[in-house]
């Protein structure tokens, strides 16, 4: 037989730009640069020329749209700007189903706010005016999107040959810091909004009430009533106009024959007799008026709070003030820091992602600044909050685990080599895993990395590096002295430490505030510095950790993604810039570092593998809208059987064994199922239990004992796996004891793993006959399930030796 060929996979979509080719199979995205080193230098020289005038030329187009912005009406400009954004978003769930326009339109939003607030307003034309300087306006906020990105090649070129201790890797994350920062908004799902929000800001209830006569229950409800009005107003003001036109159309045509042309009078008279007139007049201004925008309105809460969360139209000076990068997206905007506007009197709130995304550090920073003498009392109860909400969480995750928060502990530490009291902020036991947390609660850097990249490095050194330090520091002394004594704050001992009851040690590190496209790939960031050592480290925020907490709900599921998370960290294959895109991939590829390892030597980008999550969760915070379908993999049912029972028995070592079974492939799955279901039909017919033994690189025997047909356990069960182990040579295989109804329902799960030293020497002999008279059974049930009067030479011995039948059982 030839040499077969390999059939080339055609991309779902092929671009090339000059030199450089991009093509995306499915979520992976490849790029090749044809370019030659000559071309390189010249193209490098050709960008570092054009710098300052592309520079230039952006400080001249932010210019245009400040005027532009200026000369407008900024209620008329910004209701369209969201009605815009609105349209362009409906359909879609997921920020990776964005392209540049999506983009652009929810950016709109939060730059043009910016701008109106660090502006003062010149005289406004009239509303035909308006309405097209907005598409002008929106064009060129367009191009200077597109133009940052074009700024930030010819800027690192520029860079490359004029600054002698430029390096490549770190300007590199520089850019993408930025561009990350520019254009990514949303940091949790809209149904974790209030929950987040209230869990961090009720300890501050008593202040709260304080300052503004209001508890946080009810700040929080209000805002919930903004988030409703933002994703959902126009929605319910359609349907309201549904109904006031199903109600009031039949009326009208057996009112009135002939309606005048302007039938406002009657239209107004009918509603009043209908009882439909408040409702109309809501319809109106919600349609026509700002009243979906106008925070009062639609949230009751005091005044006095909500100017304070408010910019007036040019109130803000630091937007445009002297420095580098005046009014580029490049700086932080003002909305960042007040998310509301106060227009003619009134305040409004237009940008869904601004208000979020920020909320906790704004209400945080308003009650510093209105009551400076509050702030060790926050830290200390956020301290206290902070550390006690990741173990509420892991405690969804893993119920009926074992939590131990601020521990203390002696290790040697500084250069005598004495052993010091250290701190470690907990640990969580839960069967033979060990997490180590660290949490911090300190805010990531507000200012943008355009204009102080040393503090947004800082911060990630703060927020990720040093807990891991911490945590490495735990697990080192534990790897070196086979033991710790975890003590409480009196240095008393609640809790002896053992290595050797742990199977899998994890090192997390949790952090209040988002970082997620940084603190997805921490082990990836020694280009500026981030070094961390040689144990991996989980690096998560609150935010997908709430996530994990409420898409798993099998523990042993979630510490079988949890082994598989540490091992992409370690994966020079794999760099992701999204933490849920490891459970994405986790759902479509289940090893997924082995399929990054299988494009070895590809430059891949991994991306949008969180998409179904997102389409998932966006649409919790619905109750009245149909649920999609939890995206999760596709596991039969005998094998989900048995994870079930295993969660809820929890036998000791119940995770290694469920991981075993996780470690199967689809199609390995799907064999494995459909064959407990043919021995389980047999056994019910014949009445007797019949194993079912795999072999390869997977070494399990299933043992289904059934209610009403002779008991295959205890002793002579076990002595059948030890034999089965002797023709493949195995060094250790996994025995399932399964129990079943007379139904066929599984009720219990017993398990061990056996290897050839539990052989008895003075039975070698005994297990020897016992090993060749189960191999001819194999082979005598392999010909009847296939029907085969004899079995080829060339296949593979039904036997489980691994070997063909010619040189096995065939000879």
């Amino acid at each position: 037989m030839g040499k077969s060929k390999t059939k080339l996979k055609k991309p779902d979509d092929y671009a090339r730009y000059g030199p450089i080719e991009i093509a995306r199979f499915g979520n992976e995205v490849i790029m090749k640069n044809n370019m030659t080193e000559e071309d390189h230098q010249n193209y490098i020289n050709y960008l570092a020329q054009e710098y300052p005038k592309r520079k230039s030329e952006i400080d001249q187009l932010v210019e245009e749209i400040r005027n532009l912005i200026a000369s407008c009406n900024p209620l008329k400009l910004l209701h369209q700007s969201y009605g815009n954004m609105f349209m362009s978003m409906l359909g879609t769930t997921s920020e990776f189903q964005y392209g540049f326009e999506e983009m652009v339109a929810v950016r709109m939003l939060d730059y043009v706010q910016s701008v109106i607030v660090s502006t003062n307003p010149t005289k406004s034309g009239n509303e035909k005016d308006d309405t097209d300087k907005w598409a002008t306006i929106y064009g060129k906020v367009s191009e200077l999107y597109k133009s940052l990105s074009q700024y930030h090649i010819s800027h690192s070129a520029y860079l490359e040959k004029t600054d002698p201790d430029f390096n490549p890797d770190y300007n590199s994350l520089y850019v993408q810091a930025q561009e990350l920062k520019t254009t990514v908004r949303g940091q949790r799902y809209p149904v974790h909004e209030f929950t987040h929000h209230f869990d961090l800001l009720s300890p501050h209830d008593e202040v709260f009430k304080e300052l503004f006569d209001i508890s946080i229950q009810e700040f929080l409800s209000g805002m919930g009533k903004v988030q409703m009005s933002l994703i959902r107003g126009m929605d319910s003001t359609m349907r309201d106009l549904e109904y006031l036109m199903e109600k009031t159309i039949p009326v009208l045509g057996q009112k009135f024959e002939n309606l005048p042309e302007e039938p406002r009078e009657e239209m107004g008279n009918l509603l009043n007799e209908m009882g439909l007139k408040e409702l109309s007049d809501s319809f109106i201004g919600r349609f026509v008026g700002y009243d979906l925008f106008d925070v009062e309105k639609v949230t009751g809460l005091p005044r006095a709070l909500l100017k304070e969360l408010s910019w007036k139209v040019g109130e803000d000076k630091s937007f445009y003030s002297d420095g580098d990068y005046a009014g580029w997206p490049l700086r932080r905007l003002p909305v960042e820091e007040r998310p509301f506007i106060c227009i003619e009197d009134k305040i409004f709130c237009f940008d869904y992602y601004s208000l979020f995304d920020n909320l906790y550090r704004v209400t945080q920073r308003l009650i510093f600044r209105l009551k400076p003498e509050y702030k060790s009392e926050w830290n200390e109860k956020q301290k206290k909050v902070s550390e006690q909400l990741p173990f509420d969480l892991f405690n969804k995750l893993l119920p009926e685990s074992k939590s131990y928060n601020s521990i203390y502990y002696q290790s040697k530490t500084g250069n005598n080599g004495k052993k010091q009291w250290c701190e470690c902020d907990g640990i969580l036991v839960f069967d033979e895993h060990l997490i180590v947390i660290e949490v911090k609660a300190g805010s990531f850097t507000y200012t943008h990395p355009s204009t102080d990249f040393k503090a947004f490095i800082k911060s990630i050194e703060n927020l990720a590096k040093k807990p891991h330090e911490q945590a490495s520091r735990f697990i080192d002394t534990l790897n070196i002295e086979g033991k710790i004594t975890a003590c409480n704050d009196e240095h008393l001992p609640i809790k002896e430490i053992n290595i050797a009851d742990y199977r899998h040690i994890t090192s997390c590190s949790i952090t209040i505030d988002n970082f997620n496209e940084f603190a997805a790939r921490i082990d990836k960031l020694s280009a500026i510095g981030i070094e961390l050592g040689e144990i991996p480290l989980w690096n998560i925020s609150i935010d997908e950790l709430r996530v994990y907490a409420d898409y798993f709900i099998s523990p042993s599921t979630f510490l079988h993604f949890l082994e598989q998370r540490i091992k992409a960290s370690q994966s020079n294959e794999l760099e992701l810039i999204d933490e849920l895109d490891h459970l994405g991939l986790y759902i479509e590829h289940n090893l997924y570092t082995k399929t990054a390892e299988s494009r070895k030597g590809k430059i891949s980008i991994w991306q949008g593998y969180r998409e179904e999550l997102d389409n998932y969760f966006s649409m919790l915070v619905f109750p009245d809208v149909e649920t999609p379908k939890k995206p999760k993999q596709e596991i039969p049912q005998k094998i989900q059987e048995i994870l079930d029972i295993l969660d809820i028995q929890s036998k000791s070592g119940f995770t290694r064994v469920a991981s075993d079974l996780l470690n199967f492939d689809g199609d390995t799955r799907i064999e494995v199922n459909s064959k407990m279901n043919t021995l389980m039909k047999r056994q019910s017919e014949v009445k007797r239990v019949m194993p079912l033994s795999l072999f390869g690189e997977t070494k399990i025997t299933f043992i289904c004992n059934q209610d009403g047909i002779s008991e295959f356990s205890g002793e002579k069960a076990k002595d059948y796996v030890l034999a089965t182990m002797l023709k493949p040579n195995d060094d250790i295989r996994l025995a399932f004891y399964l129990d079943y109804n007379a139904k066929g329902e599984l009720y219990n799960v017993d398990f061990e793993y056996l290897t050839k030293d539990d052989i008895p020497p003075e039975r070698a002999l005994e297990f020897s006959e016992l090993t060749e008279r189960y191999a001819q059974q194999r082979i005598l049930s392999y010909k009847r399930q296939n029907e085969l009067k004899k079995i080829g030479r060339n296949n593979l011995c039904p036997c489980g030796s691994g070997k063909k039948y010619k040189k096995c059982c065939g000879k």
